[in-house]
């Protein structure tokens, strides 16, 4: 056997076709867990097979351990990568790379497309004959970042209980290839280890050890896996593309990949039947959520007592904010790679086509009925692929339009679904517990029952126990599920599955028209409909999340504006004291008028005047330092930027004077309104106000000078700029003047600034600082004009 695999990779290095001068080098990075030259004997014919079936590039293997394959990623250096489902999941987060297609292994006559793992110890340990009995023990493991390697086993540990990195006496990692880590439980130097069970298996065929000298840990038994394993089954590996690879190479090498027949010498050296459509990789990421690891390290490192302590010193009631900010954005949304994963199913639905021409092809001798019946369920194949194309494209097209609201995206999807399926109503009813109601309907509103829905009670209720299973009713009077009440409201067919969010059915997604089907709806209809759900659900959540997002937004905002009024509580005790003590003094003059035998009458009523006016002027100051701090729904309207300038002034007019500051205003009085929240475009302005006062702390009184202009630019925005004298910003920090958290003075919180930015941005603007020339500092913001009606 050792002189058949040295004449096999001999005959490797011979047959190897080498770039010629006018041919693109591509590079494929492969995970080497058994080594390089493993890696190499097993992989490069599949890279001479694409190199020959692709013309103008040539296909190069670069075998790579784990923390190598991460490197080459980030860098470029490699076009695909060829990796363990867990690596490919944590590279897809971090890098966005897609899957093209998953490996299909081949064992004797099998044909497999998931893998497992085994749990060994030696048979005559009697010490260990379960996973609880590893407590205390050594144990050892490829990598904490392998997949098969030690994160299988990982995950069957902690259903058992077992934390490897404190429950073992010992936890070592060996690094790859992994044989050298079952020969480490032969010799006993350590009690027990985690490998591939595809490795072991073969390090036993090939005689290297003894299956009668181990023990496999946690036995499971399942007919897809020809192997012993101790782990549940996960994907096979996948062939994936990085993100900045040419999109028409990716397509040729699927292509290439999908086609190779599974007796093809490159699969025989793969051990493996060639390559089939990219898998469901969610048990990877169920296994990564569960160990929060990969992208799901982040849970790992988030808890409310860390947020406590460290921002204790700053504020207690904003940290409770902020630590729902954090929670909420470690929720991140899910990228678009649905819509890849999609495309790649048609690519391999094309592949199935060309695989049944093929077929057509080797029995074109039988019979003629047979031939027209194959050529019949082709043309019908074909038909249906370029009605799931046309109805994709429309859906990407509604799901990517950027002019389009959450509203109006969900109504075209329904829609659209609709009028693919040729059905006469669309509805999409929420599920809260045991009530339905009906949230959108598209279609004939009189198939409808009510507004409390769904279509069918029935029907929804088997939607909802069997998950995003798709129920094809094609003749609702010869099925038992429906019931009665669908011929009363008018309609014969059916069509519904269940709308998954946050792993629950979250509403469900139903069809009906008023005439029959002759059958069920073809496969690739179903899928289709899973993709509309799952599209649909994306929308429900990136809606929620930005709804959610919204709300702790504006409460952050009002902590902000309460925190300011707080630090000028004593300048507006003061600005407030003024006409109270006017209308104090006037009162109790007109008191002692009153007490005289006969009252000067013209006094009291100039007297009484005084005092109204002194109590009106403070009942203003209040209701604005009211307004300005409230807590509500945000309400949008036009917004005069120079009487907003004009309020938050007289809010500051006493702190301005108290500073002895010369305040210019130099407002165009021809500018339009802008479309916004008066609150929030005070709170920037108010801010811009303070910042420039406290710069010019440090300034000769008598040269402090604060301007506040606004202007139409030449790209019809409406800008405001604060410009000051003082002592300007430092080149190093000006990236950073905006950044949360970011303060230049001891006592500040540097969250001020940052809330600005959130609020211009969330109304269309820009905001900027800079530093003037003839020193001081600019901050301003530009805001888009209301349109004209």
């Amino acid at each position: 056997m050792l002189l058949c695999v040295g004449l096999f990779a001999i005959s490797l290095q011979a047959t190897r076709v080498y770039a010629a001068p006018n041919e693109t080098i591509v590079r494929i990075g492969v995970l080497a867990y058994r080594g390089h030259t493993q890696a190499l004997r097993r992989w490069l014919p599949t890279a001479d097979y694409l190199s020959s079936k692709i013309a103008g590039y040539h296909f190069e293997i670069v075998p790579l351990y784990l923390d190598d394959i991460r490197k080459a990623t980030r860098s470029g250096k490699i076009q695909f990568t060829l990796t363990n489902p867990g690596n490919y999941a944590d590279l897809e987060t971090r890098f966005g790379i897609s899957r093209i297609a998953t490996l299909q292994s081949r064992e004797g006559t099998q044909v497999r497309v998931r893998y497992g793992a085994v749990i060994i110890s030696r048979a005559d340990n009697t010490a260990i004959n379960k996973l609880d009995d590893l407590k205390g023990k050594s144990f050892m493991a490829v990598s904490a970042e392998a997949f098969g390697g030690f994160q299988m086993a990982w995950r069957e540990l902690a259903d058992h209980g077992i934390d490897p990195f404190r429950d073992f006496s010992e936890l070592r990692f060996a690094g790859f290839p992994q044989d050298k880590i079952v020969l480490a439980v032969e010799d006993a130097s350590v009690d027990a280890a985690t490998v591939r069970a595809e490795t072991f298996a073969r390090m036993v065929e090939s005689g290297v050890v003894n299956a009668a000298d181990f023990r496999i840990l946690n036995p499971q038994h399942n007919p897809n896996s020809p192997f012993p394993l101790s782990t549940r089954l996960y994907p096979e590996w996948p062939f994936a593309t990085l993100k900045d690879t040419p999109h028409k190479l990716a397509t040729q090498v699927t292509q290439a990949l999908l086609s190779m027949p599974e007796n093809h010498p490159a699969a025989l050296a793969a051990h493996s039947a060639g390559w089939t459509i990219p898998l469901d990789y969610s048990p990877v990421t169920a296994l990564m959520r569960s160990l929060k690891i990969g992208p799901y390290e982040v849970l790992r490192e988030t808890s409310l007592w860390s947020l406590m302590k460290r921002f204790a010193y700053w504020f207690i009631g904003a940290g409770i904010t902020l630590l729902g900010l954090i929670t909420l954005n470690s929720y991140i949304t899910r990228t678009n790679h649905r819509l890849r994963e999609t495309q790649r199913n048609l690519r391999s639905e094309i592949s199935q086509r060309e695989a049944s021409q093929a077929a057509l092809s080797r029995y074109r001798d039988s019979l003629e009925e047979q031939v027209m019946e194959r050529t019949r369920d082709l043309r019908l194949t074909n038909q249906a692929l370029e009605k799931s194309r046309i109805a994709l494209r429309k859906l990407v097209k509604i799901t990517s339009a950027p002019d389009l609201n959450h509203e109006q995206r969900l109504q075209q999807l329904l829609e659209t679904g609709r009028k693919y399926f040729n059905l006469d109503v669309a509805v999409l009813a929420s599920i809260k517990g045991d009530e339905h109601r009906i949230c959108r309907t598209a279609g004939d509103p009189d198939l409808v029952p009510e507004i409390r829905g769904p279509l069918n009670q029935r029907c929804a209720a088997y939607l909802v126990k069997h998950l995003s299973e798709p129920l094809d009713i094609p003749d609702v009077v010869n099925y038992a599920t429906a019931d009665s009440s669908c011929c009363k409201q008018g309609w014969r067919s059916y069509l519904g599955v269940g709308v998954m969010l946050e792993g629950r059915i979250h509403c469900t997604l139903e069809f009906a028209g008023t005439k029959t089907r002759h059958s069920r709806l073809s496969q690739w209809d179903h899928e289709l409909l899973k993709v509309m759900a799952q599209w649909i659900a994306d929308e429900l959540e990136r809606q929620m999340a930005y709804e959610t997002q919204r709300r702790h937004e504006t409460e952050f905002a009002r902590v902000s504006r309460m925190s300011t009024i707080g630090e000028m509580a004593a300048s507006l005790a003061h600005k407030l004291n003024q006409p109270l003590t006017a209308t104090i003094n006037y009162s109790n003059g007109c008191l002692r008028l009153l007490k005289h035998s006969q009252p000067d009458t013209l006094k009291l009523i100039q007297g009484l005047e005084r005092a109204v006016e002194g109590a009106t002027m403070a009942a203003d100051i209040i209701r604005h330092i009211r307004q300005f701090v409230q807590k509500g729904e945000e309400r949008y309207g036009h917004v005069d930027l120079n009487q907003a300038v004009r309020n938050v002034a007289a809010l500051l007019s006493h702190e301005i004077r108290r500073h002895e500051i010369a305040l210019v205003f130099d407002l165009d009085p021809n500018i339009q309104a802008i479309d916004g929240n008066l609150i929030q475009i005070e709170q920037v302005i108010l801010n811009f106000i303070r910042n420039s006062i406290e710069a010019m702390d440090r300034m000769d009184r008598q040269q402090r000078r604060l301007t506040i202009k606004t202007q139409v630019t030449p790209s019809a925005m409406i800008r405001l700029a604060v410009s000051d004298n003082g002592e300007g910003i430092a080149k190093a920090i000006l990236p950073k003047i905006f950044d949360a958290f970011f303060s230049t003075k001891a006592e500040g919180m540097g969250f001020g600034l940052s809330i600005s930015r959130s609020i211009i941005e969330s109304h269309q603007g820009r905001i900027s600082a800079c530093v003037r020339d003839q020193g001081g500092a600019e901050f301003a913001f530009e805001l888009p004009a209301t349109a004209e009606s």
